[in-house]
This record gives structure tokens, C-alpha cells and sequence, in this order.
């Protein structure tokens, strides 16, 4: 989260907030409603959000952000004026436990009888009660084999090494913009517990990203990385699963893998924040996109998991997408899941990410 985000006065956030009001008054009349919907970029089949709009003759407005922080921000200062917002899954305790998304009808959700019962006692929102899964993946990274030998790169090991990896590909590596996804990597590198937050477990990831930041091209997120990687702009990125499968569409030579350190498994929920105005239409979008036919195309398209039971994907999704473990990750990989967070957690993850970034 920027500090611009944090520093911003009540009395403008009052305005925007007036402002947003009458904006949105005035696109809903004419007698058709408007959908806002704000999810990750790259991050859905756009025939879908036509689709929707042809079935329920509505308009929606489709908003794309970077990074989880952005997301929980709108929500933090009113929803920006989204009726679904996709959370990922380390911000949505925090964000119902704030009152910032309401709880869900699944009275006017029936597609959640296609969900894998594997999501339904997750540990950040068990029962589904506040958010229903979008999508979900693993964190890994992704390479381009034009620049990157095979097996030049295992993991994290060769993401912090300055003295090798990071040598030979200066200025050609990136991080995720997503810091909390850094920092984790930074954890599961220096062998640090990730419930540990002590002042020293912190001042070690500090230090190690500093150094490391030098050697980077940036942080970035997957609207930068993704053609990148595909044009070798960046040979190696830290990144998301479905997204290197993305850049593999364009360039073969993209590959990916799940780091021998281990591989975090995420979630990323659709919420309606507490002050949505089109909240049926927000239970419709939710139900639409857990249909099969919707799925069947996300899916194909995202290459990213989608939520509902993989046997009725089966035959429709292409089988090369279905069994590539960088989509579905083989049952001997390392997976690991990631924790709740907190206020504390976020404070201490933005001062991380300062402390590396003004250096």
C-alpha cells in the first residue's frame, strides 16, 4: 500500500465518495443498470464480461489493479465504488473482521453446488460466507529458456544470487509487485518461520532485499511481466502460475517452476464490499462466473485453476492445460499455504518494502 493511500483526509475521501455517487447515479439510469467489477489484470476471458452484459442487459465496468494492496485499499475507503471486488486470499479475514465486504445471499448463488469441496473450509474464510473462490495457483517462477539453461534455476536460491544467477542476468529478473509475496519468498530463503515477524527476522529480509535490488529490473506485476518474459525483455520473473502459461502461449521458451523451497497454493475471492450498490447484480456476476460454460472458458483462457470440481472440466478445457502441473500442481510438490494477515502484519510488510525500496 502507497503512503498516499494511508495519508488521505477524511474530508476528500467524503468527496470522492459524493462524487462517485453521482457518477454512478447518472450511468444507472436510461433503464440500464451498471455492473463495477475490480479484479486482477490479464485475469479473465473478456467475451465473458460481454456475455454477461448481453444476458442481463447491463453495462459493467471492468477495473483491473497490480496488486493486492490496491484492492484492499478501495475497500478500505468505502469499496471505490465496486460492487465485486476479487480479494486475495491474505487480505479477506482482515477485510471481513473490518466490515469492509458484506456477508454473501447463497440463496442467489445455486453454482456454488459446483465448487471442489476442497475450497469450502479454507482456513480464510470457512463455510464461504464472505467470498467465493475465483481462481487459485501456485507462486513460482517463470523463465524464458532462450536466456535461462536448463537447470540454471531450482527456486529462490538463484533469485537472491547475487554473486551468480542474479550476475549473469543483471537488470533481466523481477519480483512480483505484490510485496507480501516478496517477502514470503524472502522467508521461505533464509529458513525464516512465516509467523515469525521479531525485529530480526525483519532486518534480515531488509538486508537480503536490498541486495538483491540492485540486480532486478523491478517490481512488477503481471501486465509488465507476462509479455516480457515472452519478448525476453526478463529472463527470469517471480511470478504468478496461470500468468507464465499466458507468456508460454506467446513464446514456447517460456517455462515454469515451483521452487524447491516450496510453492505457495493461493486463493483469490470475489467479495461485495459493504457499501456495493448493485448487490443482486453482484450475486448474479458471482453465479455466473462459477458456471461451467464460464468456467470452460476462464480457464482456457487464464490458464489459471478454476474453482469448481476439475471433472467438469474434463473434455471441454484442453487436456494440455488440464495436466500441466504449472496449472494443476502434481500431488508430490512441495505446496505450502499461506496465513491470515492482520494490521500489524501490513504495517510491518509496507515499512519492509519502503526500507528496500527508497534505499
Amino acid at each position: 500500500m502507497t503512503r498516499r493511500q494511508f495519508i488521505l483526509s477524511a474530508g476528500i475521501i467524503a468527496a470522492a465518495a459524493a462524487l462517485g455517487y453521482y457518477y454512478f447515479e447518472r450511468q444507472s439510469t436510461g433503464g440500464q443498470k451498471t455492473l463495477r467489477v475490480y479484479n486482477y489484470s490479464t485475469y479473465i476471458d473478456p467475451d465473458l464480461i460481454k456475455e454477461f452484459e448481453t444476458k442481463y442487459n447491463v453495462k459493467v465496468i471492468y477495473d483491473e489493479y497490480e496488486s493486492a494492496e490496491e484492492a484492499y485499499a478501495k475497500l478500505q475507503y468505502g469499496g471505490g465504488g465496486y460492487d465485486v471486488v476479487v480479494l486475495t486470499d491474505q487480505f479477506l479475514t482482515q477485510a471481513v473482521k473490518k466490515n469492509l465486504i458484506r456477508p454473501l445471499d447463497k440463496s442467489k448463488i445455486p453454482n456454488l453446488a459446483n465448487i471442489d469441496p476442497l475450497f469450502l473450509n479454507n482456513k480464510f474464510d470457512p463455510g464461504l460466507n464472505y467470498g467465493i473462490p475465483y481462481a487459485w495457483g501456485t507462486t513460482g517462477i517463470g523463465f524464458n529458456g532462450k536466456f535461462v539453461n536448463a537447470g540454471e534455476i531450482e527456486g529462490y536460491e538463484q533469485l537472491f544470487d547475487t554473486q551468480g544467477f542474479l550476475q549473469r542476468h543483471k537488470g533481466k529478473v523481477s519480483m512480483l509487485e505484490e510485496f507480501l509475496e516478496v517477502v514470503n519468498a524472502a522467508k521461505l530463503y533464509l529458513n525464516i518461520p512465516l509467523d515469525d515477524w521479531s525485529d530480526d527476522a525483519v532486518n534480515r529480509i531488509i538486508d537480503l532485499l536490498r541486495k538483491q535490488k540492485d540486480y532486478l529490473a523491478g517490481y512488477y506485476g503481471a501486465s509488465i511481466y507476462i509479455p516480457q518474459l515472452a519478448k525476453g525483455d526478463l529472463h527470469a520473473a517471480q511470478a504468478w502460475s496461470g500468468d507464465v502459461m499466458q507468456a508460454q502461449s506467446e513464446e514456447k521458451a517460456v517455462g515454469y517452476i515451483l521452487p524447491k523451497e516450496g510453492a505457495f497454493i493461493w486463493i483469490d475471492f470475489m467479495t461485495i464490499p459493504t457499501g456495493a450498490r448493485e448487490v443482486d447484480l453482484a450475486h448474479e456476476w458471482i453465479n455466473f462466473i462459477l458456471e461451467r460454460e464460464s468456467a470452460v472458458k476462464n480457464v482456457s483462457y487464464t490458464y489459471y485453476p478454476s474453482p469448481i470440481k476439475k471433472s467438469l472440466l474434463e473434455g471441454l478445457v484442453p487436456d494440455e492445460i488440464l495436466s500441466n502441473p504449472a496449472v494443476y500442481p502434481p500431488k508430490d510438490a512441495k505446496l505450502l499455504f499461506t496465513n491470515p494477515v492482520d494490521e500489524n502484519i501490513l504495517a510491518i510488510v509496507e515499512r519492509i518494502s519502503t526500507s528496500v525500496k527508497r534505499v
